[in-house]
């Protein structure tokens, strides 16, 4: 419990300013990325190339894709030519984003829904999708190894996620906000690590896949899904536990706020 109280804390903290971002990137319509802007709000976007590239390789004339973390405006792209592109896209910040849109008369090309990755089998079917994309999100994620256990989950068998972050965000930001975890390529596997562990992450999954891990710009992984999901955990303890973490950390601050020392005031408890 504590340790999903320090990461709803840390998680909650980093709210203001990740809204604060894409605030003033809608209302200035890009701020100094306009292009994106404009990439974004385009419905005849081509598909960013490293998302086609994985498309066509699965063939097929028709490509369910799903973008998890996708922010206000997805921007993987919606048009790839001889493919019909059914694209979802999902962020656990949507509800505050539709705000901003409304707020500034913006409207996507294709909604973000709320969903958060760690627990995507509670909003979407499972093996509904042939590709699952995911760009700097994971890494802010409470556990990215469960949210990569349930993208795996989306995905038909033979379907693929792909995953791309910068390396080893976290220590780049000093874990400052949503900056958590370090996604990282050692010896040519990748790895999630932070300050207390770290993890090879193609020696843990439970799905059966083939894991291939490459660097560029920045970290690309590519998972291929090879059997069905193992059945999940029940949700239940685990939503009761981060249900009553979030409580008690959205009144810690209310708490720390409140006058008077009840040390000096005599006070024992509240049962008069």
């Amino acid at each position: 419990m504590d340790a999903l109280r320090r990461q709803l804390s840390a998680w909650a903290q980093g709210v203001g300013p990740e809204i604060g971002f894409w605030d003033r990137w809608i209302r200035t319509r890009g701020d100094r990325w306009p292009e994106d802007w404009r990439r974004r709000m385009d419905p005849a976007s081509p598909l960013e190339p490293a998302i086609a590239r994985e498309a066509r390789a699965l063939g097929g004339a028709r490509l369910r894709l799903l973008d998890v973390g996708a922010g206000p405006v997805t921007g993987v792209g919606y048009v790839l030519p001889g493919v019909a592109v059914a694209l979802t896209a999902t962020d656990p910040l949507a509800p505050l984003y539709a705000r901003l849109l409304d707020r500034h008369g913006q409207r996507p090309p294709v909604p973000t829904g709320f969903a958060v990755a760690e627990d995507l089998r509670l909003f979407l079917p499972e093996e509904s999708f042939d590709l699952v994309h995911c760009r700097n999100a994971l890494d802010h994620s409470f556990d990215p190894l469960r949210g990569i256990e349930e993208i795996l989950a989306m995905l038909r068998p033979g379907g693929r996620a792909l995953l791309r972050h910068i390396r080893n965000e976290a220590e780049n930001e000093r874990y400052t906000g949503f900056h958590r975890w370090n996604f990282d390529l050692r010896d040519g596997r990748f790895t999630i690590w932070n300050r207390e562990a770290a993890v090879d992450v193609a020696s843990v999954l439970r799905t059966p896949c083939r894991v291939e891990a490459r660097s560029a710009e920045m970290l690309e992984v590519v998972i291929e899904k090879t059997g069905s999901s193992p059945p999940p955990e029940p949700p239940g303890p685990r939503l009761a536990a981060c249900l009553e973490t979030f409580v008690a950390v959205l009144g810690e601050e209310a708490i720390r706020s409140l006058p008077g020392d009840p040390a000096g005031e005599g006070g024992q408890d509240g049962a008069g």
